[in-house]
């Protein structure tokens, strides 16, 4: 028999009591607000949020969990989740940076990431492999950011070095890591300040969910904590949900599409009407050597050029059945697209240029698919 009337029931009613067994995979917390046993317990989650959940904007269970998994991947004191990959990079080059700290960065970046920085009005772009310029420029610089692997050139930073001279000019330093993941390089441990990722690519790895993550030492994560908790750019449960769910197989996807890349890269290298191959573990890849060094893995993205140009880089891409002309990367399916109009849009001819990119360049996200079906995929569309 009901103890409250019937609104009272349908309100509040029905809420199971806790039972022994526990679930095997994190459940889904879309909770928004918690309740506590006291008025006391409330303020004392309310003075420190990091002693109990208080409000989803500021933790919640699933975030918290793939933000420790993405801390252990990349042995990182703390990770913070966001909304998206931008929304990361924003808060990392925020909080190193400030509001008129100067930034130095790589020319070979993604199309979104160059537009942020250039529109902070102070930004110098050097090459990833000038080490004179980089030098230079870091001197009287607040940040120095790179990526571990560029998007779409795949020139690859040695670290290492970049962190050395960025810290000897005062200067941080913050790495996206989103194409080469935590299995390819731990940037923290080459002396990186802060590390991004679009975890909506290799991380998530199934195309169905939008996210970014920072990790970095416990005293820059919770600055990171503060402003997101201003801004608001805040994952939603379910999306941490899945992300983690695609974490757990990110090894297994992540072999089979840098096997898979390297048998494509060396397919289109020896093809008469592809112009230049762009694969990090390709020996006669310019960046093949730094690539071995800072790499566990060469990864599954492959950039080449097409003879013709750009009306020949589209005809190849129509040409494609199994390959999805699509937008992002890292997913189970292979993706391919020209960064000039799509990812890199925002660049001129000129920056485009600068950075690598002709008229006639594709970028192939390698998938796990069987070789042999995306090498015959390829060799159709190429003829």
């Amino acid at each position: 028999m009901s103890k409250h009337r019937p609104e009272t029931a349908a309100a509040r009613g029905g809420r199971p009591a806790q039972q022994p067994g526990l679930p095997a995979v994190t459940p889904v917390h879309r909770e928004t607000i918690y309740e506590f046993d006291s008025a006391g317990q409330f303020a004392e989650v309310m003075a420190d949020s990091g002693r109990g959940y208080l409000y989803s904007r500021i933790r919640n269970p699933n975030t918290d969990e793939l933000a420790a998994v993405v801390a252990e991947l990349e042995a990182a004191p703390a990770a913070h989740c966001f909304a998206s990959g931008m929304a990361a990079i924003s808060a990392g080059v925020d909080v190193l940076a400030g509001a008129g700290g100067r930034v130095v960065a790589t020319r070979e970046l993604y199309g979104q990431t160059y537009s942020l920085l250039r529109t902070r009005g102070a930004t110098v772009f050097v090459g990833v492999d000038d080490r004179a310029a980089l030098a230079a420029a870091a001197e009287g610089a607040a940040l120095v950011v790179v990526e571990t692997v560029s998007n779409p050139q795949l020139a690859v930073a040695d670290i290492a070095d970049v962190a050395a001279l960025a810290h000897a000019a005062g200067a941080r330093v913050l790495v996206d890591n989103t194409l080469a993941t935590p299995l390819g390089c731990r940037p923290l441990e080459l002396g990186a300040d802060l590390v991004a990722h679009s975890a909506t690519k290799y991380l998530n790895g199934h195309s169905d969910a939008l996210a970014g993550v920072l990790a970095g030492s416990a005293e820059l994560i919770g600055e990171v904590a503060r402003r997101a908790l201003d801004t608001g750019a805040t994952m939603a449960p379910d999306t941490a949900w899945l992300v983690r769910r695609g974490l757990r197989t990110l090894h297994l996807r992540l072999e089979r599409s840098a096997h898979n890349a390297a048998a494509v890269a060396a397919f289109l290298a020896a093809h008469p009407h592809v112009a230049t191959v762009r694969y990090p573990g390709l020996a006669s890849d310019p960046q093949h050597a730094v690539a071995s060094r800072v790499l566990h893995s060469y990864g599954g993205m492959v950039t080449f050029d097409v003879d013709g140009g750009q009306r020949a880089a589209e005809a190849a891409m129509d040409g494609c059945r199994l390959i999805l002309r699509a937008t992002s990367l890292g997913g189970v399916e292979s993706t391919i697209s020209h960064p000039a109009s799509t990812s890199h849009r925002q660049l001129s001819p000129v920056e485009l240029r600068v950075a690598g990119i002709s008229p006639g360049s594709l970028r192939l996200s390698v998938g796990i698919e069987h070789e042999d079906d995306l090498i015959a995929d390829l060799d159709r569309a190429l003829r």
